[in-house]
């Protein structure tokens, strides 16, 4: 449908479009000027963005600080609040109140609550963006009701962030301090399984007894080298001694070519057997002189013999005494060891129990330290919250807005008398120009020749003769 054609129907029913443009217009103005005063007081209150920790010093991460302004706006909202405004300004021994909620709700239910939920009906808090600012604004009747409720809500958000703030801090601190005594016992536990332990071994200094050990231990080892050094010599000499005793080669051992005093007997045999043969060359066998010099060569000779035995038997008990020194030594090598892995094993518990003990006390140490942290917080009466415009009394009221009414009822009455006039003409379809005949098909094709206008039928204008004519005719009829 065109415009033309809505305009056309709009004029020919002016009087149902007219009749309903009138009502809603009125209803709108009746509604308007009827509707009481209520007025809009407005607090503003600031947030701390950085969100710091006065006792920590923890700096919220920029991230979740749009999450934190929305839930400043939750608690402003919430009905905790709500409450503490009613209490604040003792609501609920309003007379109005009373009566009101007898009224409405018979006397069940709290009073306090109904009054709070009423409160947030008539609250709205407008969420910042790009500030830390958050406005609260009120709806009452007058203005300084308005201006105290808002200011209310603004000092229980206030009271409130500190409950937040400070209950949990205080149910923390008597966490902590539970916590704190069963740290304390394990600590305390722990340093006398530490004192028992060096008691028992008997440990001082660990570290410098193990160094100590260590270089007697180096000690040992280099004496057990020499010994066994001079057993393998001592060894080596006593297998020569038994080889040249199978081959009857003993002189040329170098322990004997090596021993002065064998070699001075031998010097003095040699002597003495040729002093031997020259007297026996002179005397026979039972002469003095032959006896004195065959018993001086076998004096000689037996004393040789002897003091190879001696030889021989130095060389074994060499050989013997080297090998129990490098036994004794090996024992004794083997023995430190064994004490060195005693004080190894020993450090080695004790470095278990220092770290039980070092952990227990870490452990109490951070619970101290958080429990101080935690109870100066349960101590805190500081916010990051302040009011930056307290509300005051609006001057004007924020409702009802006439000139706003007024107009957006003129539009939507124009629209709904439109609506209503085109309703009627569907209802009752009339033909008011060559489109509607074209629309409704009723020419069955056959071409419009013209169209006539609507004329405004008046009475001839006649002259003044012409109304002598008239009026002597009508004196001439008959009566």
């Amino acid at each position: 449908m065109k415009l033309t054609q809505l305009l056309r129907i709009c004029w020919a029913r002016k009087w149902l479009f007219a009749l309903v443009f009138c009502a809603i217009v009125g209803a709108a103005a009746a509604v308007s000027l009827l509707t009481e005063k209520s007025y809009v007081a407005v607090v503003s209150v600031m947030v701390d963005a950085k969100n710091t920790d006065p006792v920590t010093g923890a700096v919220l991460p920029p991230q979740l600080q749009s999450s934190v302004q929305a839930t400043q706006v939750d608690v402003i909202s919430s009905h905790n609040v709500a409450l503490k405004v009613v209490e604040k300004l003792g609501l609920a021994t309003d007379p109005e109140m009373l009566a009101e909620f007898q009224e409405k709700r018979h006397g069940q239910g709290s009073i306090h609550d109904w009054i709070a939920d009423k409160l947030l009906d008539k609250l709205n808090v407008r969420p910042p963006r790009d500030s830390n600012v958050i406005n609260i604004e009120f709806q009452a009747p007058t203005p300084l009701q308005a201006a105290q409720i808002a200011n209310a809500f603004a000092e229980s958000y206030i009271q409130t962030s500190l409950e937040l703030r400070i209950d949990p801090a205080k149910r923390q601190t008597l966490w902590f301090d539970e916590q704190q005594q069963v740290l304390r016992k394990a600590l305390e536990a722990a340093q006398t399984r530490l004192s028992d332990y060096q008691q028992r071994k008997n440990i001082v200094g660990t570290d410098d007894r193990l160094d100590v050990e260590n270089a007697k231990m180096t000690e040992i080892a280099s004496q057990l080298v020499s010994a066994q050094t001079a057993m393998y010599d001592a060894e080596s000499r006593q297998r020569q001694m038994v080889q040249a005793l199978e081959k009857n080669q003993l002189e040329e051992l170098p322990d004997m070519l090596g021993n002065g005093l064998l070699q001075t007997m031998k010097g003095d045999l040699v002597r003495a057997e040729g002093k031997l043969a020259q007297v026996a060359q002179k005397y026979d066998r039972n002469h003095p002189e032959y006896v004195s010099a065959a018993a001086e060569v076998q004096t000689l000779k037996s004393r040789l013999a002897a003091e190879i035995g001696t030889v021989k038997g130095s060389i074994s008990q060499s050989a013997q005494l080297a090998r129990q020194r490098v036994a004794e030594g090996q024992r004794a090598l083997d023995a430190q060891k064994q004490r060195i892995l005693e004080l190894k094993q020993q450090r080695d518990g004790l470095d278990v129990l220092n770290r039980e003990a070092e952990n227990a006390q870490r452990a109490y140490d951070a619970a101290m330290q958080r429990t101080s942290e935690v109870r100066l917080a349960s101590r805190l009466d500081q916010t990051n919250i302040a009011v930056l415009n307290p509300a005051t009394p609006p001057l004007k009221p924020a409702g009802p807005k006439v000139l706003r009414n007024m107009v957006l009822a003129l539009l939507i009455g124009g629209l709904l008398a439109a609506g209503v006039a085109l309703s009627a003409e569907l209802l009752d379809r009339r033909v008011r120009s060559v489109a509607d005949l074209a629309e409704l098909e009723v020419a069955g094709g056959l071409a419009v020749l013209g169209e006539i206008p609507g004329l405004r039928l008046e009475p001839p204008k006649r002259s003044a003769a012409g109304e002598r004519e008239a009026a002597a005719a009508l004196d001439l009829q008959p009566a």
